[in-house]
């Protein structure tokens, strides 16, 4: 999130010309090392280009696929159904005015999503990011505090965070008062049911993102339901 005291004390900073000037350099050379990173991603690959550094990730944990196969499933079968837009899993790169990510799963409405073309392959800025933990310090600090941040920072309107240990989904929205921030609007337990503000309708019981029978009962609800 952006630092309002961190811009009066660099603005009270005589040095600060001298400063951008070195800024503007790194940020140069970091936009050229982003470019470089974009031409040899390959769709076997997956990897993300956050803070000028390249972040390859290793093959995901069972739980962590079965999470992203559950939800993202679910996520896709009532956008289809429902005909709101465009919803994509893990190898979607969406480009931020600085990073490169590819979230685990991603929706797009309408109006963004009828302008993707066959050929594309860096998408515009979700309205819908769902992150599934992994093990790890460092995936979880990504996850947690830098793209948390960076996608507060672009406006994303919603974000999910699953823990396939703890079987939690946290829902953020932006907050009211400073709309590049979230807030945390929901944490929910196996036990509960979860709905989503901007997917408007998709309302599942966190069961079904966890376990298969919860799953395929959550679909055919969807199904009967559009009939």
């Amino acid at each position: 999130m952006f630092d309002s005291g961190l811009e009066e004390n660099l603005w009270n900073n005589p040095a600060l010309p001298l400063l951008l000037d070195r800024i503007h350099h790194r940020l140069d050379d970091e936009r050229l090392k982003r470019a470089e990173f974009r031409s040899w991603l390959t769709e076997d690959m997956k990897a993300e280009f956050i803070n000028g550094s390249i972040v390859m990730h290793s093959p995901a944990a069972d739980d962590h696929n079965e999470v992203v196969i559950n939800l993202g499933g679910m996520a896709n079968f009532y956008v289809a159904l429902k005909k709101i837009g465009k919803v994509r899993v893990e190898k979607a790169l969406v480009g931020m005015t600085r990073n490169d990510y590819e979230p685990d799963i991603a929706f797009w409405r309408k109006e963004v999503a009828d302008r993707f073309e066959p050929g594309m392959n860096v998408y515009p800025i979700p309205d819908l990011i769902i992150e599934v933990l992994s093990p790890g310090k460092k995936n979880l600090e990504r996850d947690t505090q830098i793209k948390f941040d960076d996608y507060a920072a672009h406006r994303v309107p919603e974000y999910w965070i699953v823990d396939p240990k703890k079987k939690t989904v946290e829902q953020y929205l932006l907050s009211d008062t400073l709309p590049d921030r979230y807030d945390l609007y929901k944490k929910a337990i196996l036990t509960d049911n979860i709905e989503s503000i901007v997917l408007a309708g998709f309302a599942i019981p966190v069961r079904a993102i966890f376990e298969p029978d919860a799953n395929a009962e959550a679909m055919q609800r969807f199904l009967r339901e559009s009939r």
